[in-house]
């Protein structure tokens, strides 16, 4: 598995038998960490022509025509995320109350910022006002987008060896 080609081509066998959205998905992401960005908006593409309700395949593609400078239809692509994040803000509402309980101010305050920039976004806030949110982490080294890759890689290793013993 240390050579990449060789992993990449027998995903690819693997996908034309049974294709799944683990797969697909796994397979999309490679390009896109690997700096491929044709190959994994083709790849999401495909995926979620079978999977198109699959967030992740969409922040792939999204991601991936961002890279390639095609801003207009990523943007496109991307603002379904958008809306289903929205939704789930109510699990920042509830954690904002489950925080008060026990007491934990902090937590209860972040998870209330989160909620109310998710609810009304951040072209409400007020001119000058600080947002609570921790700067951007620095994009990964090469070596962090490797570990992660192959971490992904054996995760989804294992759930196919799961299933496989599971046949």
């Amino acid at each position: 598995m240390t050579d990449r080609g060789v992993s990449l081509e027998r995903l690819k066998e693997r996908l034309e038998r049974e294709p799944c959205a683990g797969a697909m998905h796994l397979l999309a992401e490679t390009y896109y960490q690997q700096g491929q960005y044709p190959q994994a908006a083709a790849a999401s593409r495909q995926a979620l022509s079978r999977y198109p309700e699959n967030l992740e395949l969409r922040l792939i593609l999204g991601q991936s025509l961002a890279s390639l400078g095609e801003f207009a239809e990523a943007e496109e692509i991307l603002q379904p995320l958008v809306e289903a994040i929205g939704r789930l803000g109510e699990v920042f509402h509830t954690l904002y109350h489950l925080y008060q309980g026990q007491g934990r101010v902090a937590a209860s305050d972040r998870a209330g910022e989160i909620y109310r920039l998710l609810q009304k976004g951040l072209e409400v806030l007020p001119k000058g006002e600080e947002i609570l949110a921790p700067p951007l982490a620095p994009p990964p080294t090469e070596l962090d987008r490797r570990r992660r890759h192959l971490t992904r890689t054996l995760e989804a290793l294992e759930k196919w060896q799961l299933a496989l013993q599971s046949h």
